[in-house]
């Protein structure tokens, strides 16, 4: 896999979308498909690769409705440096980071939003994950059809073949069945509920190393919510997460926000 031919194919698809208003998920998917084939990267399900880490990262939202625009042009300013997202400065240099973020060290009067950014703040408005998978639309499937991620628990997150693919979230010693709304309507359902299903299974959202202030967390079923609340808080040490095989790795978080974090995931965040 060539990192270079990815970040090239990252940008035209980000070009690409900045053309228009807003793309529905499947118009972005077959594009995807498409760059794919034309560059030979030969990935397996290249949206993951190409698109999803612009959501990620911010540069890109949804919109509503399973359609995704450019998000909102803004300046992160950390005091000493500052981030430009889908904004380009032109009275100072400045440093590309990734598709639609650069870096400079002195602040341009540009015409956009200019935040101090607050991680910490920031998380302490997040719901915790069981609020959340506890205000999804109650349901009367009979659970014994479902088939569930955790096969050996069947507690947690469920899916069911019904003219489509349905996913549930269910405890059955508790009568407790909830609908997921598709990714259309809620494009974080699934990830909040399979750290959900961790959480009732006994098993761990994150790690936390109390000396280093580093933080470790699951690459699958990452909310991309969180995950650009943790990017903020790397950024003031002009830091990037980095992505490893099954987890993300984030520097100089403070202990404030693992507290809250630890709140978000029912405290499956487990201190080093």
């Amino acid at each position: 896999m060539n990192k270079d031919n990815i970040k090239k194919v990252q940008q035209l698809l980000y070009v690409w979308i900045s053309k228009f208003e807003k793309k529905s998920l499947e118009s972005i998917k077959q594009n995807c498909d498409y760059l794919n084939e034309i560059y030979q990267i030969k990935l397996q399900n290249p949206i993951w690769e190409f698109f999803w880490p612009l959501v990620f990262n911010g540069v890109i939202d949804h919109v509503g409705n399973g359609f995704y625009a450019l998000s909102e042009p803004i300046v992160l300013d950390y005091g000493t440096h500052f981030y430009n997202i889908n904004v380009i400065p032109k009275g100072v240099n400045s440093q590309y980071v990734s598709v639609g973020i650069t870096l400079s060290e002195k602040y341009d009067e540009i015409k956009c939003k200019t935040i101090r950014p607050s991680a910490t703040a920031i998380l302490k408005s997040y719901p915790c994950i069981k609020d959340v998978v506890d205000a999804f639309p109650k349901s009367l499937e009979d659970e014994s059809n479902l088939k569930y991620i955790n096969w050996k628990s069947k507690r947690g997150l469920a899916e069911l073949e019904k003219g489509g693919l349905v996913r549930f979230f269910s405890l059955p010693e508790q009568l407790y069945l909830r609908l997921l709304p598709p990714r259309n309507i809620n494009p974080e359902a699934y990830a909040l509920a399979y750290c959900l299903t961790r959480v009732e299974n006994n098993e761990l959202n994150g790690k936390y190393n109390s000396a280093t202030r580093q933080l470790t967390m699951p690459t699958f079923a990452m909310p991309f919510m969180v995950y650009r609340v943790l990017l903020l808080e790397c950024m003031a040490s002009k830091q990037l997460p980095r992505k490893h095989v099954q987890d993300y790795t984030f520097e100089n978080i403070s202990a404030g926000s693992v507290k809250q974090l630890n709140r978000i995931f029912c405290n499956t965040i487990q201190y080093e």
